[in-house]
């Protein structure tokens, strides 16, 4: 019993990130955060579900489809939960600066259908389930949207510290069709690369991978593509595909079995 609730609650956890495979779990709320608009009264609330196909950790080149739920609730447009966490932020004409709390899901040996390894990683140890704070500024300059995060994570063996920057480029093109354009990049500290790209004396003797330092610096580069369409005054279908390149260590590493990877999705929502 003791360990079936925690194998639960990753479980959960994650369907909930791959619900939102066009936003990762550090990424910032962009200037209209999903369930921000058309909402009744203080909420806006949009709940569905879809399948999204992502690999089976950073730098695998095997891939899982997985169903998944959505949500996403905003209240007054000043604090928002979803996939990613909990968030509070403040705007003022053409800026938005806010903050929140978010996680991590570390990585498995073993992975599971649900998990985020593979077999491949044996030996290597498991990277645990972390929490973290971070804080966001996106500035709408014109017709793009330049934004800014710092994420911090706590648990020893998941400590890291990512800085997000990127630019996108939201596009009406009908009363119901909004298509999305983004291209990011990720830099990541000694801590973040060590703990998911690198490889101990002790992990190269328990596993099948030579020892190799990584170090700190920019981890990827990430292009992102998304359209929403609105079926109804209700209902919503919105895909997104992303295309990761890593970089530097993350790159570099024999964990790394491909340096480029796509993720996406398909969801069905419904806004109350």
């Amino acid at each position: 019993m003791h360990r079936f609730r925690p194998r639960v609650l990753s479980v959960f956890m994650a369907l909930a990130v791959a619900s939102l495979m066009a936003t990762s779990a550090v990424a910032q709320p962009m200037m209209g955060p999903p369930g921000a608009q058309n909402g009744k009264g203080d909420w806006a609330i949009v709940l569905g579900g879809g399948v999204a196909v992502r690999p089976t950790f950073e730098g695998s080149d095997r891939y899982r489809v997985l169903p998944v739920p959505f949500f996403s609730v905003t209240y007054r447009d000043m604090i928002s939960l979803d996939a990613t966490g909990l968030n509070a932020y403040w705007r003022y004409e053409n800026l938005q600066i806010g903050g929140g709390i978010t996680y991590n899901l570390g990585r498995t040996t073993d992975g599971g259908y649900f998990g985020r390894g593979d077999s491949r990683l044996a030996g290597m140890g498991d990277v645990p389930v972390t929490v973290g704070i971070r804080g966001f500024a996106n500035y709408r300059l014109g017709p793009v949207v330049l934004g800014t995060s710092i994420t911090k994570f706590f648990v020893e063996g998941n400590n890291g510290l990512l800085i997000d920057g990127g630019i996108g480029i939201p596009y009406r093109v009908t009363d119901r069709l909004t298509l999305n354009g983004r291209v990011s990049t990720t830099w990541a500290d000694g801590n973040y690369m060590r703990n998911f790209f690198g490889v101990t004396a002790a992990q190269s003797a328990a596993s099948r991978f030579p020892t190799f330092a990584a170090t700190s610096g920019i981890k990827d580069i990430n292009l992102s593509l998304g359209a929403q369409y609105r079926l109804t005054d209700h209902w919503l279908v919105s895909t997104n595909l992303r295309f990761t390149q890593l970089l530097s260590s993350a790159q570099d590493s024999p964990l790394s079995f491909a340096d480029r990877s796509v993720t996406g999705m398909v969801i069905f929502g419904y806004r109350f």
